[in-house]
C-alpha cells in the first residue's frame, strides 16, 4: 500500500498513454461538469485506483493527472474550492481559510458569511474578491447558465461565483436549500427543491435509508480496532452508530441522524441524485450555450475526518463514491450533449496520526487547546501582560492581539516566534513581513516552492494572520474523545495536503497520465478555452488536452 507522497520519478514510471478510438474533447461544449471530492488526495486516489471498476475508474481513463497541486499553505475547504474554477491562488480570492479571525471586531469571519445581511445564517459570494467560470461563460454567451451544487455552503457558493443561477447545499434537517442564500435572488428554483426535498424526506421515513453498504473485499481486512485520542473504534463496517431514533416520525431531523448522514457515503448518492435533477429539470446542456455545473462532494471529507483515512470505512467510502460518480456519468453519456467533467479535490489529507506512525515515526496530535494556552502564558510572563496576547482558532495562522501598541506588538511577535521555534512539533515559523517577502515567480512549478512562498499563495494583507506556523508532516490536531470527534485533518503546507488529482474526461478521451505537477487554478482557463470565452488575469495556464492540434489559444 503506497503511503508516501508521490514524486515526479515516481509518476514517470506510471506515465502512459494507450489510446484506441480516441476523439478530441468537444468544440464548445454544451455542458462542463466540474467535481471536487473533498480531502481526495493524491495519495488516497493512486492507493485504490487498482480497485475503481465504475466513476472514478472511467474518469482515470481520460487526461490524468495523479499529482496535481493546491499549491497554497492553507489546504482547507474553503480556500481549496476557490481556486477551482477562479483560476486564482487564495491570496488574490481572498478566501484565505475556512474562517479567518477579524482583530477589529474581535470574532472569527466564516468564509462564506454575509456581516452585512440581517440573517445570522445568510450565506454568499461576498468574501469572494473574484469571479469563476460560470460568471465567464455567462458574460460571453448569452444563454449560458450555472449552478452549483454540494453538502458543504462553502463549496458551492466559491465555485459558483458572483451571479450564478442556482446554488444549493444540504442544510441539517432541510435537505437542499437556497433560502439563506444572500446572493442573486433566485426565487424560481425554490420549488422544484423543496419538491426534491419533500420527495426524499418522505421515502426516507417510511424506509430508514441505509447509511453504510456492508464491507466487502479488500475493504473486510482493513476492519480492524483503533484509539485514537482518548477515543476507541471497532473499525467495524458499518460503523456502530443509528441513523436515529426510527420509531420518532421526525427522526430525520435529529442531529444525531443527521451527523451520521454527513460522515456515510449515502450523504454523496445523495448529491449525486440532486446533481442529476438540477440538470433535467433545467435541461442543461440543451440552450442555445454552454452551461456549467460545479458539483462538490463532501462525504470523503466527513468519513476523513471522523474515521482517518486508513481503515475500512474509508475503504468502503471510495467504492460507494466510484459507484455515486459512475451513475452520473452514465447519465451525461445517456443525454447526448457534448460534455467535458473534471474532477479534483480542494485539498488532501493525511491519516490520524496513531495509525499513521506505521508509516512515519514522526507522526504526533498535538493538544492544540493545551499548545495555546501554553504559548499565551510564555509569551505574557516575558513581555509583562496579564491577557492572552495571540488569538484565532488555527493554530497555523496566529494573530497577535494587543491594540494600536506597535511597541507591544513588535516584543510579542518576537516572543511568540522564539517560543515556537523551541518546540519539538514546529518545523517552520514565519512572520507577516517574511509571509509577504516570500513572492512567486509566475507559473512556478508548484513542487519547486518553498514552504515560504506556499504560505505566500494564502496570503491576504487584511485576513491573513501576523504569524505562520509549519508544524511536523503528519501532525493530528486535538484530542478525540466521543465517537464524532475529528480524529485527522488537513490544513498543513505539506505535500499530503497539497497533492490531488486533476482528471479530465470525455467520451473517447485519450487514455494518458501524465506527470506533470498542474495546478488547480490551471483548471478554470483550460476550460475556458475549450468554451472559447476569455478569462480576467489568472495565476493559472492552459493545460493542453488535444495530442494533436491545441486545445489552448
Amino acid at each position: 500500500m503506497v503511503r508516501h507522497t508521490l514524486g515526479a520519478v515516481a509518476l514517470a514510471l506510471l506515465s502512459s498513454t494507450t489510446s484506441a478510438q480516441s476523439a478530441p474533447p468537444p468544440v464548445k461544449p454544451k455542458l462542463i461538469v466540474v467535481i471536487s471530492v473533498d480531502q481526495f488526495s493524491s495519495e488516497l486516489f493512486q492507493r485504490y485506483r487498482p480497485g475503481y471498476t465504475l466513476g472514478l475508474k472511467t474518469m482515470a481513463s481520460g487526461i490524468a493527472f495523479p499529482v496535481g497541486y493546491q499549491s497554497h499553505a492553507a489546504t482547507e475547504t474553503c480556500p481549496g474550492h476557490s481556486t477551482i474554477l477562479s483560476g486564482r491562488h487564495p491570496a488574490a480570492t481572498g478566501i484565505v481559510a475556512n474562517s479567518w479571525y477579524d482583530v477589529k471586531t474581535g470574532s472569527n469571519i466564516y468564509c462564506v458569511a454575509t456581516p452585512a445581511s440581517s440573517e445570522p445564517n445568510a450565506r454568499g459570494p461576498q468574501n469572494m474578491r473574484v469571479t469563476t467560470l460560470g460568471d465567464w461563460v455567462k458574460a460571453a454567451q448569452p444563454g449560458a447558465r450555472s449552478f452549483a451544487v454540494s453538502g458543504k455552503d462553502r463549496a458551492a457558493i466559491t465555485m459558483a461565483g458572483k451571479n450564478a443561477d442556482g446554488v444549493y447545499w444540504w442544510v441539517d434537517g432541510e435537505g437542499f436549500t437556497t433560502s439563506h442564500f444572500a446572493g442573486p435572488a433566485i426565487p424560481a428554483t425554490t420549488e422544484p427543491v423543496r419538491a426534491f426535498d419533500k420527495a426524499l424526506f418522505d421515502n426516507w421515513t417510511k424506509a430508514p435509508p441505509t447509511l453504510w453498504p456492508a464491507a466487502t473485499g479488500g475493504c473486510t481486512a482493513l476492519q480492524k480496532p483503533f484509539r485514537f485520542g482518548k477515543m476507541a473504534i471497532s473499525g467495524k463496517v458499518p460503523p456502530e452508530v443509528s441513523v436515529g431514533a426510527e420509531t420518532a416520525p421526525d427522526f430525520l431531523l435529529t442531529s444525531e441522524f443527521q451527523d451520521n448522514l454527513r460522515s456515510s457515503p449515502l450523504f454523496d448518492a445523495t448529491i449525486v441524485d440532486f446533481a442529476q435533477d438540477v440538470i433535467a429539470r433545467n435541461d442543461l446542456g440543451r440552450g442555445p450555450a454552454t452551461d456549467v455545473l460545479a458539483i462538490g462532494l463532501s462525504a470523503t471529507d466527513y468519513v476523513g475526518h471522523r474515521f482517518g483515512n486508513g481503515g475500512a470505512e474509508m475503504c468502503v467510502q471510495q467504492a460507494a463514491l466510484d459507484a455515486s460518480i459512475g451513475r452520473l456519468l452514465t447519465g451525461l453519456q445517456k443525454s447526448g450533449v457534448p460534455f467535458v467533467v473534471v474532477l479534483t479535490a480542494d485539498h488532501g489529507a493525511t491519516d490520524a496520526a496513531e495509525r499513521e506512525a506505521g508509516h512515519d515515526p514522526a507522526a504526533s496530535r498535538i493538544d492544540d487547546g493545551a499548545l495555546i494556552s501554553r504559548l499565551n502564558k510564555a509569551v505574557g510572563q516575558q513581555v509583562g501582560i496579564t491577557y492572552e496576547p495571540i488569538v484565532g482558532s488555527d493554530l497555523q495562522q496566529l494573530y497577535i492581539n494587543v491594540g494600536p501598541d506597535e511597541a507591544l506588538r513588535d516584543k510579542v511577535r518576537a516572543a511568540t516566534v522564539a517560543w515556537l521555534k523551541q518546540q519539538p512539533e514546529v518545523r517552520d515559523v514565519f512572520t507577516r513581513a517574511e509571509v509577504e517577502a516570500a513572492t512567486v515567480p509566475p507559473h512556478t512549478a508548484p513542487d519547486r516552492l518553498t514552504m515560504a512562498q506556499r504560505f505566500h499563495e494564502s496570503y491576504d494583507a487584511e485576513r491573513s494572520g501576523d504569524i505562520a506556523v509549519a508544524y511536523a508532516a503528519h501532525t493530528s490536531f486535538g484530542i478525540p474523545k466521543t465517537m464524532g470527534d475529528t480524529v485527522a485533518g488537513h490544513g498543513s503546507p505539506w505535500d499530503h495536503d497539497r497533492q490531488v488529482p486533476i482528471l479530465f474526461w470525455w467520451p473517447g478521451a485519450d487514455a494518458e497520465t501524465r506527470a506533470t505537477p498542474v495546478e488547480t487554478v490551471d483548471i478554470a482557463p483550460t476550460l475556458a478555452a475549450l468554451a472559447k470565452v476569455p478569462t480576467p488575469t489568472v495565476d493559472g495556464q492552459c493545460i493542453n488536452l488535444g495530442t494533436g492540434a491545441s486545445t489552448c489559444p
